[in-house]
């Protein structure tokens, strides 16, 4: 079986091909292409092909992208007008009463993406029921068309009051409008996100219809550069929920693949942590341009429907990650004597000023290539050329504006800054949710993950670190692992009793057929296709519901909602009517796994080979002489002390002091830190 995972982040497109019969892994990293992100995808591949290795006969290509992540965070979609029922089309800048910042004087919003001028409202009402109250005023359909032609607008998001129970008027409005303007793009709530809460369905149709024309042309562009290199399976693209499904299929609800790009290396942390039988985890990717950490407890990756984008709520099925602008590429300033660290990023053009691209603001990377940590002739495996001299000329400029006495002081100052971020952000997915990050395993990886895994595991507290066989690219592998899925959701509100079970029953078959007919046109059988059904359930007057799986017994579903309840807020009320919200439905299909090429066995002591050379680094305020290996020769069951370095094609690990690793049969690495009283190292 052979699998090519394309993963594009914002300063590297990543790609690994794995070929399970031969037990071999391809891979390569090369500089992403900001403004047309499919060329990066078409440069690596055509490394493949330098390499002779064909690409016709693969059996899965699945792809990440941050097309519509960086859209919606550089507000860069396309010109969107609103159509809302009269009255209600100022809800997405109303949004809700909670506040970010509860405490600030001065909080701010978070602007609409569609102003005010191009929201339209529109004679029609529903009841709470879906009954028609007020006809469709047909006409005004015809003044909408007028105003959005005069203004060019290019996509258009239908959410009308109750549409959920009844989407008649939406469809109405956009089979009239599409009679008129055939190449608008129209996104329906009914269609998107059929649930109640207004002010959720309004603002993700809005994002939908906001970034669904750049996906399609991107789409498009990058099926063109898989068909030029005579690839014939369709390719899949990763949805944020981490699942995958046909490029047309999310070409249909381009929302979906919002957190696309993010979701991939979650993925690749789940597929550690199973491999290695943790359960408690969690996973460290650090890129160019951003750091994304999530947490995996008791071996489950988790899902939330409350996760935002730039402040736009996403109340979708993704998977819980928090993204943060820091990677090797976030520039460090001085401002008003402080030194910060991102969110500005470098990126891929012009990059680090050490890539010698026209970059003239010191960075992450340039701060270790001073300290020496990188080595600047093998970066990317010896492809990409960096320049020391660069790095030292703009971090000298950083230490005389901070009055700090050597430019090694201001690189080290620029990481300590720079970790403490991320440290930040790792408390968000551990700490501040109750959880101990003392019993997690930190599994870490992207390009830079390695190379700060261990002071960040310091500062949570963290004793085990996992690094992947391919840290570089394990987003990209990531992907390899997520099976075929389709999630839907419906609103019913209704009490939880013997009564609302034949309508349940009714309602998750629509929801079946929906989902079998998606996984069909994916190119399954029906015999494999697995459905999975749950139900929001909540108390009689609260304002959130907690998810709970589908039972047909109402007894079993309350218990279950009570449980987690009790698990989540420390309470349960069993006597309390209970009331069913919403119905979900997933249906998937288990895409054939594989497994990676075991690593011969080794004495403790790493071969020889594997030693690069001794070299001088600086390391805790200090120059320290280091040993420094390469991880293509390194064996099963060798053991290293730090500090050490381990260079490899894609990225580069540091063993600090106070840490003692082992590299596993499967390429894994495990690092330790070592107890106080020199206990024999156990893996």
């Amino acid at each position: 079986m052979k699998c090519l995972g394309i993963d594009i982040g914002g300063t590297f497109t990543d790609l690994i091909l794995v070929d399970s019969e031969k037990g071999l892994a391809t891979l390569h990293k090369v500089s992403s292409t900001p403004n047309n992100q499919s060329i990066g995808t078409q440069q690596g591949l055509e490394l493949f092909k330098e390499k002779s290795i064909k690409l016709s006969n693969l059996d899965v290509v699945v792809h990440g992208t941050t097309v519509a992540t960086n859209a919606i965070l550089e507000q860069k979609g396309v010109k969107t007008a609103l159509v809302a029922t009269e009255g209600f089309t100022d809800v997405i800048e109303i949004g809700r009463q909670n506040r970010s910042n509860l405490y600030s004087f001065y909080p701010k919003r978070v602007d609409p993406l569609i102003p005010r001028e191009l929201r339209f409202g529109i004679s029609e009402r529903l009841d709470s029921e879906g009954n028609i109250v007020v006809p469709l005023d047909t006409d005004g359909i015809n003044e909408i068309i007028e105003k959005i032609q005069k203004l060019g607008v290019q996509s258009l998001a239908i959410s009308l009051l109750f549409s959920f129970f009844n989407p008649t008027h939406e469809i109405m409005i956009g089979q009239k409008i599409k009679e008129v303007l055939p190449n608008l793009h129209i996104s329906r709530s009914s269609w998107v996100l059929p649930v109640f809460r207004e002010f959720d369905r309004t603002s993700v149709t809005v994002l939908d219809a906001y970034i669904a024309p750049i996906m399609k042309n991107y789409f498009d562009s990058f099926l063109e550069v898989i068909q030029k290199q005579d690839i014939t399976n369709p390719p899949l693209i990763l949805l944020s929920s981490g699942g995958v499904t046909q490029i047309k299929n999310a070409a249909e609800k381009s929302v979906e693949t919002v957190l696309s790009g993010l979701a991939g290396g979650v993925l690749g942390g789940y597929y550690s942590s199973q491999l290695l039988q943790l359960k408690d985890v969690i996973t460290l990717d650090i890129g160019g341009t951003s750091t994304d950490v999530a947490s995996i407890v008791n071996g489950k990756i988790e899902i939330t429907s409350e996760n935002t984008i730039s402040d736009h709520p996403i109340p979708l099925p993704t998977i819980a990650v928090q993204t943060i602008g820091a990677g090797g590429g976030s520039i460090a300033r001085q401002k008003h004597g402080i030194l910060n660290v991102g969110p500005e990023s470098a990126g891929a053009d012009p990059g680090p000023a050490c890539y010698e691209k026209g970059g003239n603001n010191p960075t992450v990377t340039d701060a270790n290539l001073i300290r020496r940590l990188l080595n600047p002739n093998f970066f990317c495996s010896g492809t990409i050329k960096i320049s020391s001299e660069k790095a030292e000329e703009v971090m000298i400029k950083l230490s005389e504006n901070l009055y700090l006495k050597s430019l090694e002081e201001a690189a080290e100052g620029v990481i300590e800054v720079f970790e403490n971020n991320i440290a930040l952000a790792l408390r968000k997915v551990s700490t501040e949710k109750g959880l101990d990050s003392r019993n997690f395993a930190l599994c870490c990886f992207g390009g830079g993950g390695p190379l700060h895994a261990c002071s960040l595991a310091d500062r949570l507290s963290i004793s085990k670190v996992i690094v992947p066989p391919y840290p570089g690219v394990w987003s990209a592998f990531g992907l390899l692992t997520a099976d075929i899925k389709h999630n839907f959701i419906k609103s019913i509100i209704k009490p939880l009793n013997q009564l609302v079970l034949p309508l349940l029953d009714s309602s998750f078959e629509e929801l079946v057929h929906d989902g079998i007919k998606l996984c069909i046109e994916d190119g399954f059988s029906q015999n494999e296709i697995l459905i999975d059904k749950s139900v929001d359930i909540r108390l009689v007057g609260q304002s959130y519901e907690i998810t709970v799986p589908f039972s047909e017994s109402v007894k079993e579903i309350s218990e279950s909602f009570d449980k987690a309840h009790e698990q989540a807020y420390g309470y349960s009320t069993p006597e309390a009517p209970h009331e069913i919200i919403n119905i979900r439905v997933s249906a998937f299909v288990q895409l054939p796994k594989f497994s990676l090429a075991k690593l011969p066995h080794g004495e403790e002591e790493p071969s020889p080979e594997s030693f690069v050379e001794v070299r001088r680094v600086f390391l805790h305020g200090k120059w320290e002489e280091v040993n420094v290996y390469r991880k293509l020769h390194l064996c099963s069951g060798n053991k290293i002390i730090g500090p050490s370095i381990i260079e490899q094609a894609d990225s580069t690990i540091l063993v600090d002091s106070g840490w003692m690793m082992e590299v596993l049969e499967d390429g894994h690495i495990i690092m330790k830190r070592i107890q106080e009283d020199k206990t024999e190292y156990e893996t």
